[in-house]
């Protein structure tokens, strides 16, 4: 028994020692970040004896010289690796291939598409590309000296308030001008967002003998530069939504308050709907949208129309903006559902659409029973998510082959699309084929289809735009309105 007792004793005195050893053996931590390796010693019992790590640094060249060193340390003890730079480490030439992969195949998509569809009268454009690549390294254009090249010059807002638009097109223009360019095109951009004079303007023209203009995005610059261009007889292609002041030798490209006032009320006055009540800013923009309104209503002098201009103070004040909404819509607590219109246009902003819209619902205005019609604006997040503007309809210009291109614009910038990200590329395709075949005349531009939006330019500078009528679902989701959507023209 005694001769038991110590054998168990002596097996759980070795037990505890060889725990005891297996505790106080250090282990090192090797950590690896870019060119350097770091070797830090872990201190026993740290937080009892509130020590801190000590950090030796290895450079390079002390780990060249001290290779069998490093070699026996890592045989002999417990090492832990630690990348800090891991997710960059882990897959990154994997990553790059598919990429690569996808690019092509984006740039692949694009090209089938641009020679189906570039123009109206199937004349197709010579477009080349540079190698079946993307060379997003050489993102370039700031200034050019040289006057020989074939010049563009983009007059676009890349700071101030408008920069936000027209860093897109420039993105856009570059990604054009990279893969469909060639050598002796060049393109420059102007910065609209900063104060300039027309001297600039006649200094730039003198000096680059430009071929082709794109831009600006506003209609006080395009006043400014419209004379020259049309001194030189050079085609304008401007994201201004001003078409007054388009003609022969000015296409406008955006989607103009009048446009987009014909398409919901012409798509209203189809479905039958006679009663129109307009709710608009009191400005110009407000004068317009009316006026436009009232000419397509009154066509029919059946139709009933009546108006209501409100101004920023009247928004500010909630009483004043209560009765007179309360008066315009001939609320009546003692009726449940509203009477007066069945069909009511909201024009505005989108602070200007939120404010006054809830107030319809107050007043017994059921969108999903009187038809709410807005403008472009309608195509925001939160006033698709706002309950009383639900089964209101709102005009949008929709990209024919939006998907291909999606997938080569984010391929190359990462971010995401909108109609002037569409519409910049189309503009860059264009411009391109004009110099190439040196065709300086505004009949070579009569019935060319931009690629991407479908836009179809006409000699007198009018242009088709695919305009499609969207209804608010619930959710946020969206549904075509297929009679009346199609060409405005």
């Amino acid at each position: 028994m005694l001769f038991r007792n110590i054998k168990q004793n002596i097996i759980i005195f070795l037990c505890i020692f060889l725990m005891i050893s297996a505790c106080q053996k250090e282990n090192k931590k090797i950590v690896v970040e870019n060119n350097k390796i770091i070797d830090v010693q872990s201190i026993n019992n740290e937080k009892s004896n509130n020590k801190k790590l000590q950090t030796y640094k290895i450079i390079k060249k002390d780990v060249t010289s001290n290779k069998e060193n490093f070699s026996k340390n890592l045989k002999n003890e417990n090492v832990v690796f630690e990348f800090r730079n891991e997710r960059l480490l882990q897959g990154r030439n994997i990553n790059n291939s598919i990429d690569q992969k996808k690019t092509k195949k984006a740039l692949s998509a694009v090209l089938k598409m641009l020679k189906k569809n570039l123009s109206s009268n199937s004349s197709e454009l010579q477009l080349e590309y540079n190698n079946n690549t993307i060379e997003v390294d050489s993102y370039f254009f700031e200034t050019i000296e040289d006057s020989k090249s074939q010049n563009i010059i983009a007059f676009l807002p890349l700071s101030g308030k408008y920069s936000n638009f027209g860093n897109k097109i420039r993105k856009a223009l570059d990604l054009s001008i990279l893969n469909f360019g060639y050598d002796g095109i060049k393109i420059i951009y102007f910065d609209t967002g900063t104060p300039f004079d027309t001297k600039n303007i006649l200094s730039l023209f003198e000096k680059l003998e430009p071929k082709f203009v794109i831009g600006p995005f506003t209609r006080e610059i395009l006043l400014k530069i419209k004379p020259f261009a049309k001194k030189y007889q050079l085609p304008i292609f401007t994201f201004s939504n001003d078409i007054a002041m388009v003609e022969n030798n000015v296409w406008s490209l955006g989607f103009s308050p009048e446009e987009q006032v014909d398409s919901v009320i012409s798509c209203a006055l189809v479905f039958g709907y006679k009663k129109f009540g307009v709710i608009a800013p009191d400005n110009l923009y407000g004068k317009i949208i009316t006026n436009r309104s009232k000419e397509l209503i009154s066509v029919n002098k059946k139709n009933y129309y009546e108006e209501i201009y409100l101004s920023n103070n009247n928004l500010n004040n909630k009483t004043d903006l209560y009765s007179r909404l309360s008066r315009f819509l001939e609320y009546s607590e003692t009726q449940d559902t509203h009477n007066k219109f069945d069909t009511i246009f909201i024009g505005g902003r989108k602070e200007f659409v939120l404010e006054i819209a809830p107030l319809l619902a107050y007043f017994n205005v059921d969108s999903k029973q009187v038809r709410i019609l807005g403008t472009e604006k309608f195509n925001n997040n939160e006033i698709k998510n706002e309950p009383s503007l639900e089964k209101s309809w709102f005009p949008m210009i929709s990209s024919k082959n939006k998907s291909e291109y999606k997938f080569l614009w984010k391929s190359t910038w990462v971010d995401n699309i909108n109609y002037f990200a569409n519409a910049g590329f189309d503009t860059g395709i264009i411009a391109i084929n004009f110099l190439k075949n040196f065709q300086n005349t505004q009949a070579s531009l009569n019935n060319v289809t931009g690629p991407v939006t479908g836009l179809i330019f006409k000699a007198n500078g009018s242009v088709e735009k695919p305009i499609q009528v969207m209804q608010i679902e619930d959710l946020d989701k969206l549904t075509n309105i297929g009679k009346c959507s199609k060409s405005m023209y």
